[in-house]
């Protein structure tokens, strides 16, 4: 009964949400991926880590000059940050961390019912700060 009630829900998930097929690697400083949902609900998810160890950061993002903080949860997981966003308008997301380079993800679009997902990941910045 209970592998019945485990396949139901992973085919009602596999049924209400698609994955199409731009998934993006840019430089390896992030990963950029479209996914559709039938409940047509846009948003833009935003997770950061570092380069290096692939740890959480608690990195500021802005979204078209907006500023957003990622935050993290008592056992200190990273808790990605979902912003409800208008379709059919243009983006631009910065991912910024003291000491790290940040990630810049100009201009891009997305329809109704599109849920953005980006996973930054800074690299350290050894420039000195005068």
């Amino acid at each position: 009964m209970s592998k019945q009630i485990a396949i139901i829900i992973l085919l009602s998930f596999l049924v209400s949400c698609k994955v199409t097929k731009r998934a993006t690697v840019v430089n390896g400083t992030y990963t950029f991926e479209r996914h559709e949902s039938k409940s047509r609900f846009s948003s833009i998810n935003v997770e950061a880590y570092d380069y290096e160890y692939k740890n959480g950061l608690n990195a500021g993002v802005t979204v078209n000059d907006v500023y957003f903080d990622i935050k993290f949860d008592k056992e200190k997981k990273i808790i990605p940050l979902q912003i409800k966003a208008s379709p059919n308008n243009k983006f631009n997301v910065r991912v910024l961390f003291p000491s790290r380079h940040s990630v810049k993800i100009d201009e891009f679009y997305f329809k109704r019912g599109d849920s953005i997902i980006i996973k930054a990941y800074l690299k350290e910045d050894n420039r000195p700060v005068y």
